[in-house]
């Protein structure tokens, strides 16, 4: 109850004075970076895409807060086309005061502050990366990205091989137990025989007729020797005949 000396809502500056806004009224509407902040469709999905882990969370936080970067550049860029065409309204100006006298009322509006949404959203996003990549980089965080790539790995039916590879390509050093698996995959892993590479019978094959020519010219060495040997024989008994 008000008392009597309580003169609450009689000043001309008073709250209780403001006359209530009618449906429709946008004259405390914010810019697009506050006001849309996500659709629904895109909170609704990235509920459902819950990773439950720490870093699978802060990636939907990094998309959102690039939707809120991307929601204020296009808000900024619609105000300054608005502007260089002269058709800016009242209610494309943010509300920073009322002032009301003994003459009127008068509302002051000015332009959103459009660069100062931006460095705040860029600075949430940087701190949001920091935070994930130092989170990726801690032992928990290295042993959850193990765990998810060895059951992508085991769902995709993946050999050891292939497995230790995508951890390679995960950063990922490979653990112990699979390298010990790698090791005996590779020792009764049958080497592949290089495109256009002849087969083992046709290898065979050739080294037979290999060594076939080697007995070939062992053979004609022989008999070459034999003819030499007898033209030299021959020669030295024309020699003494004389």
């Amino acid at each position: 109850m008000k008392k009597e000396h309580d003169k609450r809502g009689k000043h001309p500056n008073s709250l209780s004075n403001l006359q209530l806004f009618t449906p429709g009224n946008q004259a405390a509407r914010q810019h697009g970076g506050y006001a849309r902040h996500f659709p629904p469709d895109v909170v609704s999905a990235a509920e459902e895409t819950d990773t439950g882990d720490s870093v699978g969370r802060l990636e939907e936080m990094i998309r959102l807060e690039r939707m809120r970067l991307h929601s204020t550049l296009a808000a900024k860029a619609r105000w300054d086309a608005g502007a260089e065409y002269n058709s800016l309204g009242s209610d494309d100006m943010e509300l920073s005061g009322i002032e009301t006298t003994p003459q009127g009322t008068t509302i002051k509006r000015h332009r959103p502050a459009f660069e100062l949404a931006i460095d705040r959203a860029v600075g949430r996003l940087l701190t949001i990366i920091s935070e994930q990549e130092r989170i990726a980089s801690s032992p928990s965080g290295v042993a959850a990205r193990l765990n998810q790539v060895l059951d992508e790995a085991a769902a995709a039916g993946l050999s050891a091989v292939d497995t230790g590879e995508a951890c390679e390509r995960a950063g990922i050093a490979t653990p112990f137990s699979l390298q010990q698996r790698i090791r005996a995959e590779l020792a009764t892993m049958e080497a592949p025989e290089p495109e256009g590479g002849m087969t083992d019978e046709e290898l065979d094959a050739l080294s037979a007729e290999y060594e076939q020519e080697v007995q070939d010219e062992d053979a004609w060495l022989a008999q070459r020797h034999e003819e030499v040997a007898a033209m030299h024989e021959s020669k030295q008994q024309e020699k003494h005949s004389e």
